[in-house]
């Protein structure tokens, strides 16, 4: 059966997988020129992924894709519209700093970028599997971006607790989740929820509490 696209609601998701994409390229092809265009490139697909936001909303109606996995309603939407802005400022307020730096490096932008897009994800996401997927595309970038100084011992050792940190949590919540779909047979948080309300299994409730306390890292 071939899965549902609607392209409506997943424009921002796609526009800002185009813009990073595009921003990689240009930081690859013209060095030299790069410190001053990526940037731009960000923000600029920062601000044109809104646009859709901006129409999903005004539209008003809920949009389901793939089997509920993943919802685009005015929940979402919100935090996708607020992850956008946040990330737009925080290119803004970064820009020079990285501009002036010994330590310039292009990826900067393309890591804040698809951390931004992971949580986009995250704000739509109704599936186990999607919120992990999600959680990692945020995460990935951020232990990067932890080390990327790489001349600066603090940064290298921050990036390093952060790493061990993450991949701990990952498991703890891996394993949670593990026992939350052999138990419910489902991924999808609505029939883990109905499953939660008849379920007096206390294993369950010790899953639902691994799952948690490995997101909460």
């Amino acid at each position: 059966m071939t899965p549902y696209f609607d392209y409506h609601a997943l424009a921002p998701e796609i526009v800002l997988t185009a813009v990073t994409l595009i921003a990689l390229v240009v930081d690859l092809v013209w060095r030299e020129s790069a410190r001053y265009v990526v940037p731009q490139i960000a923000g600029v697909g920062m601000l044109v992924a809104l646009i859709p936001v901006l129409t999903l909303a005004a539209d008003g109606t809920d949009r389901s894709m793939f089997g509920g996995a993943f919802v685009v309603d005015n929940y979402s939407l919100a935090f996708t519209g607020f992850f956008l802005i946040v990330g737009y400022v925080t290119l803004l307020l970064s820009y020079d700093y990285i501009a002036e730096g010994d330590y310039y490096q292009g990826e900067y932008y393309v890591l804040i970028l698809t951390s931004v897009l992971g949580m986009m994800v995250m704000a739509s996401a109704r599936d186990l599997v999607s919120i992990f997927v999600a959680l990692e595309t945020i995460t990935l970038p951020t232990f990067v971006l932890a080390g990327w100084r790489k001349y600066d011992s603090k940064s290298n050792e921050a990036a390093i607790k952060y790493f061990l940190i993450g991949v701990l949590s990952t498991a703890v919540m891996l394993y949670g989740m593990s026992f939350i779909y052999g138990m419910s047979g489902s991924t999808l948080l609505s029939d883990v929820f109905a499953y939660a309300k008849t379920s007096p299994d206390p294993i369950f409730e010790v899953a639902i509490f691994l799952t948690l306390a490995g997101f909460a890292f």
